[in-house]
């Protein structure tokens, strides 16, 4: 027995059985209240209307008399709002001016009724009828509707089918709401929000989904943090043996050998003082020295070792009076980063490294560009991860660990900031810095 209540759960709590469930109520209302509308108005409302007006328009015939009496149809036509014209044997006259303009009024025949024909001229409502005495044309007024109800008739059931596809379409939004909630996740995830968890307040699939995906989201953290760690710890773990070679390789004698252990020595020192100090700054949001800070003053501070390094580095177009806050130690190790890239992966006939900056309304943006070599455009989403390089020999003469931008990025990030890549192989790099707040 629990496993059958388990079932028809499953059955009647899936997504797709509401879709279907929506679609089929929809279906069946539509036709309920097409069926129903026109069961309600099924006669034919021309025949009746027809032969009241004909009828009344007798009356008014008779009423008249024979010869048609002119006084009692000008009086007719002020009770009734009616213009009349006259046309029979030796006599024709009218109630009004404006009926002078039959000639140009648009006739049909009114259904099959042999003796009554309609028209209508400017808005305007003629009725032809004809007698045994001659010919009647009654002109309406503008806002005499000749069949007052079928317009109505018409919006009801427009708006009755409206109201059902709408309450269609809120169903399935409603029912498909999870899935912009799993949009926001994958958004979230994908911009480095870890933390982010899509609510779980559904019994359908997609609550299954939601977990599943909440699951792989912890878990992706989980192996990332143990990433870190790892790389922490082996950094940890390696300073103490590399101390003890340091020790034991001050008795060795000068020599080839001791030159090249000692270059080996410090190119490992480096590379753990970058993971420790790529690790510290993921935790200096609340840390850093931030300070009111000149950004000529500091851009030209990071150039003085650069400019004498081939291409060159210019400052292009750095306003002198532009200040930000920022932690000055931290950014100036962001700028030395991105110009010795730049230089690094010049050309012998590159251009000068190119450095400005400007302060839209939303932040400061510093432009590092150079003529370089560029990026592949399939190795840019990669380039911020700890340890690449698009060098996949990783050989010594292009230097570096692969852990300078990500570095970078950290540090825009403790900011409040962010980093962007644009390149073009074979044509150059820009690297875009944002920093919020506008400069002073």
């Amino acid at each position: 027995m629990p496993e059958q209540k388990g079932w028809i759960r499953k059955i009647f709590g899936s997504v797709f059985t509401k879709l279907l469930l929506v679609i089929l109520l929809t279906g069946i209302c539509v036709n309920i209240v097409v069926v129903g509308f026109f069961w309600i108005y099924r006669s034919d409302p021309g025949r009746p209307l027809h032969q009241n007006i004909l009828q009344y328009l007798n009356y008014i015939i008779d009423d008249l008399g024979d010869p048609p009496n002119l006084e009692r149809a000008r009086q007719i036509g002020r009770q009734a709002s009616l213009q009349i014209y006259y046309e029979g044997p030796g006599l024709s006259w009218k109630t009004a001016a404006g009926v002078s303009n039959l000639k140009k009024v648009h006739w049909r025949d009114w259904g099959t009724h042999p003796v009554i024909r309609v028209g209508r001229y400017r808005g305007r409502h003629f009725v032809e009828v004809g007698h045994r005495s001659g010919r009647f044309i009654f002109g309406f007024d503008k806002d005499t509707e000749m069949v007052p109800q079928q317009g109505r008739r018409v919006v009801i059931l427009i708006s009755l089918l409206t109201l059902i596809l709408a309450g269609a379409f809120f169903s399935i939004r409603w029912i498909l709401k999870p899935v912009r909630w799993l949009e926001e996740g994958v958004r979230q995830v994908g911009g480095g929000n870890l933390k982010h968890r899509v609510p779980v307040k559904r019994s359908d699939e997609l609550r299954e989904l939601a977990l599943a995906f909440n699951d792989m989201t912890e878990r992706i953290r989980d192996m990332l943090h143990a990433k870190e760690r790892l790389m922490l710890d082996v950094s940890h773990e390696l300073r103490s043996p590399l101390t003890r070679v340091k020790v034991a390789l001050e008795f060795l004698p000068p020599g080839q050998t001791k030159e090249s252990i000692s270059a080996d020595i410090f190119e490992m020192e480096k590379m753990i003082n970058d993971i420790l100090e790529t690790a510290r700054m993921h935790h200096l949001h609340a840390q850093l020295k931030l300070e009111p800070v000149n950004l000529a003053d500091l851009l030209a501070e990071a150039v003085v070792d650069y400019q004498k390094q081939a291409p060159g580095v210019q400052l292009t177009d750095v306003p002198a009076a532009l200040e930000v806050r920022v932690d000055r130690r931290q950014i100036t190790t962001v700028f030395k980063n991105i110009i010795a890239n730049s230089i690094k992966f010049s050309t012998a006939g590159s251009g000068p490294v190119r450095i400005c900056a400007k302060s839209p309304p939303d932040g400061t943006v510093v432009q590092i560009a150079d003529d370089g070599i560029g990026i592949a455009q399939d190795e840019l989403p990669f380039i911020f991860e700890p340890f690449y390089r698009i060098d996949k020999s990783r050989s010594k003469h292009t230097g570096g660990y692969g852990l300078g931008l990500s570095l970078c990025k950290t540090i825009m990030e403790a900011h409040g900031g962010r980093i962007e890549v644009q390149s073009t192989p074979d044509v150059g790099t820009t690297v875009s810095l944002f920093l919020p707040g506008r400069g002073i």
